[in-house]
């Protein structure tokens, strides 16, 4: 079915793209970019032939002095009837500015999964800092990752992102989180340290994988998310999510995971494994 995806993917294309306003930017490295423009007043429609995945890159304009993080909402229409709200939050970018000089932040991307046919989709800015969001479209595959359970812990905490629950396991400082897994695999470790009031501005912290004793060290840095909470656990906030990736040799592996080096109490981990 992968194979077939992408054959197919070969043979789509974006069929027109409404309204046709871009923008190019310049990478340090001189490489130029398109992008199109997104305006509050004025949406994109784009159609796309399916079934195939399209990625969708997003950067906005960074003006004046502004410092930290900035958020901004996209919703996304498909086929005038499904609809769905897209929050992203980016910093600004050290190396990536338009043809003027104008800084931009760092780009956030997403993916729409295009089914079979023509597909319509209309693009709404419905908040953003300034009255522009840029965008590109790729296409390109997400990579496919399946949760696993861990299989020794004490709290599972429950997070709302994009309208879904999702389920993390909390490990407390001085305490053990396992998890069993067979290999030959890869294992995707999905990390969200835990602010509660005390805490505040970006953080260090650092994941133990203990693997009967060929030992991981996942030193972090991260921040506290504006765009995600916890369902039930509102006396914390979770960071930004941060990845880490073990590849897991042949056999039953059991890996004990620790938190260290943070003034935080604990972190919530998530565990995936990428599909073949």
């Amino acid at each position: 079915m992968i194979k077939l995806l992408l054959i197919l993917c070969v043979f789509s294309q974006i069929k027109e793209i409404n309204p046709n306003k871009t923008w190019e930017i310049e990478i340090v490295t001189k490489k130029t970019e398109k992008y199109y423009l997104l305006t509050k007043n004025e949406p994109i429609s784009i159609g796309v032939e399916g079934p195939t995945y399209l990625k969708v890159y997003t950067r906005i304009p960074w003006f004046g002095d502004i410092k930290g993080r900035q958020i901004y909402k996209i919703i996304l229409q498909e086929n005038d009837m499904d609809e769905r709200i897209i929050t992203l939050e980016s910093e600004k970018s050290n190396v990536t500015k338009n043809k003027k000089g104008r800084p931009l932040s760092k780009w956030r991307s997403f993916y729409i999964e295009v089914p079979e046919g023509m597909n319509k989709y209309k693009i709404i800015n419905w908040s953003s800092p300034n009255d522009t969001i840029l965008l590109k479209f790729k296409y390109e595959s997400p990579k496919k990752w399946a949760d696993i359970p861990a299989s020794d812990y004490n709290t599972i905490i429950e997070s709302i992102e994009e309208e879904k629950i999702v389920k993390y396991y909390e490990l407390k400082k001085n305490e053990q989180l396992t998890l069993g897994i067979n290999g030959p695999a890869r294992l995707k470790v999905i990390s969200r340290l835990n602010y509660d009031e005390k805490i505040m501005g970006d953080q260090n912290y650092t994941i133990l994988a203990d693997d009967n004793g060929n030992v991981k060290k996942f030193t972090l840095k991260c921040y506290k998310s504006q765009t995600i909470e916890y369902k039930d656990r509102k006396e914390i906030v979770p960071s930004n999510a941060r990845n880490s990736y073990i590849n897991i040799p042949k056999g039953w592996h059991n890996i004990k995971f620790s938190l260290s080096g943070t003034i935080a109490k604990s972190v919530s981990l998530r565990f995936q494994v990428e599909k073949k």
